[in-house]
């Protein structure tokens, strides 16, 4: 019985529900130029950020460069007045654009659940 529970036990330890943490690297770049983000080495993270990037141009660059083989990460991204400009599945070598938008403080929130792999995306302003 022993053996069955230690079995059990071991086999359900990578099925632990995490958060972001400083083991999986988190990085973000933050500029009028760019925004940035990248965390690796997710092994069931659940999370939800939200950050205000300042986009001076309508549209943005965006390069979705995430391997999640597990669980999901959704990016969404809102203009300077709350006009949804993307909503996208985090993605392997995707390029893409957000929809115009207005100029100004853009609202960008990821979405992480059961994430196991890496979480990567770069937004750039495109006039």
């Amino acid at each position: 019985m022993l053996l069955g529970a230690l079995a059990f036990g071991t086999g359900c330890a990578d099925s632990i529900v995490r958060e972001l943490a400083p083991e999986n690297d988190p990085q973000v770049v933050n500029t009028p130029e760019q925004f940035g983000f990248i965390a690796t080495e997710l092994r069931n993270v659940n999370d939800k950020f939200t950050w205000t990037w300042p986009n001076s141009a309508p549209t943005a660059s965006l390069l979705h460069n995430s391997f999640i083989h597990h669980g999901y990460g959704i990016l969404i991204i809102h203009d300077a007045v709350g006009q949804m400009v993307d909503s996208t599945v985090l993605q392997w070598e995707l390029e893409t654009e957000t929809l115009p938008g207005t100029p100004g403080d853009w609202t960008i929130e990821l979405i992480l659940a059961s994430a196991r792999g890496r979480a990567e995306f770069t937004l750039t302003p495109k006039p």
